[in-house]
């Protein structure tokens, strides 16, 4: 839909949306216009509202802080050249992000970091693709290890590491928490087309896979808009990726629209969606109008 491949996508009561741009910086977005916020070079993989700023983490360790009130930037980056997929956190000031196989952890809001390393007694250190905090746990997703990939959950408080669940030969890209206390993984495989989206009730030990109309190589990202749960795809064969809306009841996948490239992130603001994908960038400007596709 436009020209402008993005990386990452985020709602705010400020703006609809804010989009980072491949190559080019942090834009909002509105209505189709375009507004250059911050000049970047470097890709921002996501965009984090928490307590009273928003957060970007990208390549090469590079982490943005953007203070509304004061509309002022701060960009620096940690000690890695690895890619940052994913950060969280809570509106008290923690805030926790990933270089390779540890942990950068800051509890004022950015201002300090400390180092967590909650792999060093794994023989097979796995590097992190995703990150959810949840009541003084963190929700740790690896890029794909066969001896030590999965889902962990890392105690802030008494630094246990427990493996939550075992994954040879599959990513983990995003986790979700429902309200109810469900916990919602992507998974994926480029290579053996393998994608799924899993959940797990609070008090169960099995986990359930939800039933999907095509097969997927990965889906990267599940995010929340308007009570509905949404989640994208990377790019097939023929170099598309899907949108689906994901039916939590049901435990079924209905895909609602397509975008050119890896559909990396996506938010929602009012009845609209936005996809942000290295190739385009996506608007939905109404869902209603929405025809699914079949």
């Amino acid at each position: 839909m436009f020209e402008k491949g993005s990386t990452a996508v985020l709602s705010t009561p400020d703006f609809p949306f804010i989009v980072a741009v491949k190559g080019a910086g942090i834009y909002s977005f509105e209505e189709g216009d375009w507004f250059l916020q911050y000049s970047l070079t470097e890709n921002i993989y996501k965009l984090m509202h928490v307590g009273k700023y928003i957060f970007g983490i990208g390549d090469y360790g590079t982490i943005l802080r953007y203070e509304p009130y004061q509309k002022r930037w701060n960009h620096t980056s940690f000690p890695t050249t690895q890619r940052l997929w994913d950060i969280t956190g809570n509106s008290t000031g923690l805030i926790v992000t990933h270089g390779g196989s540890n942990l950068f952890v800051s509890k004022d809001f950015g201002s300090s970091w400390s180092v967590i390393k909650p792999f060093q007694t794994l023989a097979t250190k796995p590097l992190i693709r995703s990150l959810l905090y949840d009541h003084d746990r963190i929700y740790i997703g690896t890029q794909i290890n066969k001896e030590s990939g999965g889902l962990w959950q890392y105690s802030l408080q008494n630094e246990e590491l427990l493996l939550v669940k075992k994954e040879e030969h599959s990513m983990i890209s995003s986790i979700y928490k429902d309200c109810d206390g469900s916990l919602y993984i992507t998974k994926g495989n480029a290579l053996s087309g393998e994608g799924t989206i899993e959940k797990i009730e609070r008090d169960t030990a099995s986990w359930s896979t939800f039933q999907q109309p095509m097969a997927e190589r990965a889906f990267l990202d599940l995010f929340m808009t308007d009570e509905k749960l949404y989640a994208t795809t990377s790019k097939d064969k023929f170099g598309f990726s899907r949108i689906y809306e994901v039916f939590r009841e049901g435990m079924t996948l209905l895909p609602i629209e397509t975008v050119a490239g890896h559909g990396f992130r996506g938010a929602g603001f009012d009845n609209q969606l936005f996809i942000s994908s290295p190739i385009e960038s996506k608007w939905i400007g109404n869902m209603g109008a929405v025809p699914m596709i079949s």
